[in-house]
């Protein structure tokens, strides 16, 4: 089910099988939870977000953090996660987006013409 994950989202252009995608996701960790395989969904949806929260398909991860589907937390599966609510709910932010820095006014030096003689 990774595997067709993961080529549902490299496959698609423009986004048009990201449902899918995300519909195979969904099934996958509401089986994770059933079976007790949190660790397994959670190791794969870290490498979902290491490939896909920036880059040509970041806007599969911006989906998965719309719709708020995240890491199999110890509420829903207190045998095999210790993952809290606050870890999953961070997990869904962006990596890539940082507040822009305020510019730095730059200094003039005195002479710089002087740098360029030898």
């Amino acid at each position: 089910m990774q595997a067709i994950i993961e080529r549902y989202v490299r496959s698609s252009l423009h986004g048009d099988l990201y449902d899918k995608a995300f519909e195979c996701l969904s099934q996958l960790r509401q089986a994770a939870v059933s079976e007790d395989e949190a660790p397994t969904f959670n190791k794969f949806l870290e490498k979902v977000k290491d490939l896909y929260s920036s880059g040509p398909h970041q806007g599969f991860f911006a989906l998965l953090a719309k719709s708020k589907l995240s890491l199999i937390t110890k509420l829903e599966s207190e045998i095999s996660s210790v993952v809290t609510p606050a870890e999953a709910a961070a997990f869904l932010q962006d990596k890539g987006a940082k507040p822009p820095a305020a510019e730095k006014p730059n200094p003039k030096k005195k002479d710089d013409d002087f740098d360029l003689i030898d």
